[in-house]
């Protein structure tokens, strides 16, 4: 009887720290949509970013588990840490914001459909330039990159993967885009007829095509 109340209290630790999943049978039966949730958690980090907010967006990840609210008893360093490895590239992301917003005012980059921005070469840029415009965006991405990991690990729980995060992202910054930008649109799906109904979708018309690259109208 005590080995088997030990091998229980010690599956129960290794649940909680994330090394053996225990199936539980209620959650077999629910199906949990976060494509509203991953939107949402795009839109506050981009009103951060791009200076409409001063408040940080770090949520508490989802109570989906039972497991979370134990891991979190167990583990409240590695929780902390998560929160400020965010708050950190989400300020990194801001303070670059203007760079950014300017290679797009002048097309020297874009919004590609997998939520990094992308580097368009242009003639009229010297080599200094194109070197400069090239490691800022080499920085942006990499500091979009770690977000989305971040964002991944707070829904993980409910199956979310970075590339779901990633064309969240993608799908907000396009409805955030301005006339004029280089943007590349939404592969064949819900996403780009989405776009394709709304207002810049058909101000395009013939060139509103699943993945092109489009200078917004």
């Amino acid at each position: 009887m005590k080995r088997m109340v030990v091998v229980v209290v010690l599956a129960v630790f290794a649940a909680a720290m994330g090394c053996v999943r225990i199936p539980n049978k209620f959650e077999a039966h629910i199906t949990v949509d976060i494509r509203q949730e991953i939107q949402q958690r795009a839109a506050s980090s981009l009103d951060f970013i791009e200076g409409k907010t001063d408040t940080v967006p770090v949520p508490e990840p989802k109570k989906t588990s039972w497991r979370d609210p134990v891991r979190s008893f167990l583990l409240p360093a590695a929780c902390a840490a998560a929160a400020d490895t965010k708050a950190a590239v989400l300020s990194s992301l801001r303070e670059r914001s203007g760079q950014v917003a300017d290679l797009k005012a002048r097309r020297i980059a874009g919004e590609n459909n997998r939520g990094y921005l992308e580097f368009r070469d242009d003639p009229s840029l010297d080599a200094r330039q194109r070197d400069e415009a090239r490691q800022i965006v080499a920085a942006e991405n990499k500091d979009r990159k770690l977000l989305y990991e971040e964002d991944a690990r707070a829904e993980k729980d409910r199956n979310a993967t970075v590339s779901m995060i990633e064309r969240g992202y993608a799908v907000e910054r396009l409805k955030r885009a301005k006339a004029g930008e280089w943007v590349q649109l939404p592969p064949k799906g819900e996403d780009f007829d989405a776009f394709k109904a709304s207002p810049a979708g058909q101000r395009l018309g013939a060139d509103c095509v699943p993945e092109a690259w489009v200078v917004l109208k």
